[in-house]
């Protein structure tokens, strides 16, 4: 693997741009390939062709010159493998935590070590790569032994048996509610960042502070409380333990509403009631938000 933009000339090559609204081709300085896979994140190939919904980017990537291989990855709803001749998606492996730093790189390594070492069907390395890249989130391991990565490939080829060639699956019209506080910069930084996280995905999000705003309690309230009535799932932030955002977890849960809560310097002492009303809770931010995604999804 080469870490960069220079220019390369070869037979078999894997590209993966990684510079989300900002990639650029591979032949765009001069490289070469007789064969190509591409290996984009959805935003990658909305920049690079213009399109918008996967199968059009994948199918724009494989205009290019030498292009025989496109590789759509949208998040919780897996990846689109796209030839000349098939096209499948493949599904993630649901983990129960997300270290997302690194991860679109160990599924590029694991395509291209299926693909262009051992030379397998594009649509099976993917599936081995989705494998390997829950291995990596989950654990955050960067080295698998010889026997867990023939585990990897075991359980790879037992999802493509079972499932096919997959279609791809939509995202449930499932709304995602947002609890947390909004007080201070770091609080209304988290929202932010978790809202435009889960609308990049595709999914529903309301969020009290964007969907309604500051006002008196009595009109902030009922509004807030038609928002949890409307919505499948709750994602809280219990950092800081805020009154409002334990009142709307509560709620959710004497609605039967599921809850994934983030409590990442929060006591589990003061997580009892928490625990106990069957919420899910981690201490971490994108495990958080994934594990909400996959709840939606039905994967969970």
């Amino acid at each position: 693997m080469v870490e960069g933009r220079p220019t390369t000339h070869a037979k078999r090559v894997v590209y993966d741009p990684q510079d989300g609204s900002r990639a650029q081709a591979y032949s765009s300085n001069g490289s070469t390939a007789q064969e190509l896979a591409v290996v984009v994140s959805h935003s990658e190939g909305r920049a690079l062709t213009g399109e918008q919904d996967p199968n059009s980017i994948a199918k724009a990537l494989l205009q290019a010159p030498g292009t025989s291989v496109a590789i759509i990855k949208c998040g919780p709803q897996g990846a689109l493998v796209h030839t000349a001749t098939s096209s499948a998606w493949i599904y993630p492996f649901p983990t129960t935590r997300v270290y997302k730093i690194g991860s679109g790189d160990v599924f590029s390594a694991g395509f291209a070590f299926a693909w262009l070492v051992e030379e397998i069907d594009p649509i099976q390395a993917a599936w081995f790569a989705s494998r390997l890249a829950a291995a990596y989130v989950e654990s955050g391991l960067d080295r698998f032994t010889p026997d867990q990565l023939e585990d990897f490939r075991a359980q790879a080829r037992t999802a493509h048996h079972k499932l096919g060639a997959c279609a791809q699956r939509p995202i449930p019209e499932t709304q995602i509610y947002l609890a947390g506080p909004f007080f201070s910069t770091s609080q209304q930084w988290a929202i932010d960042e978790m809202r435009g996280a889960l609308k990049d995905m595709g999914f529903r999000v309301f969020s009290p502070i964007h969907d309604i705003g500051v006002g008196l309690p009595s009109e902030v309230a009922p509004q807030d409380l038609s928002g949890l009535n409307s919505s499948g799932v709750v994602l809280a932030l219990l950092d800081g333990l805020d009154p409002g955002t334990l009142f709307e977890v509560g709620y959710a849960r004497a609605k039967n509403i599921p809850v994934i809560a983030v409590a990442e310097s929060v006591s589990a002492d003061s997580l009892t009631m928490v625990l106990g009303s069957d919420c899910y809770v981690t201490n971490d931010l994108t495990t958080g938000i994934y594990a909400a995604c996959w709840k939606v999804m039905g994967d969970v």
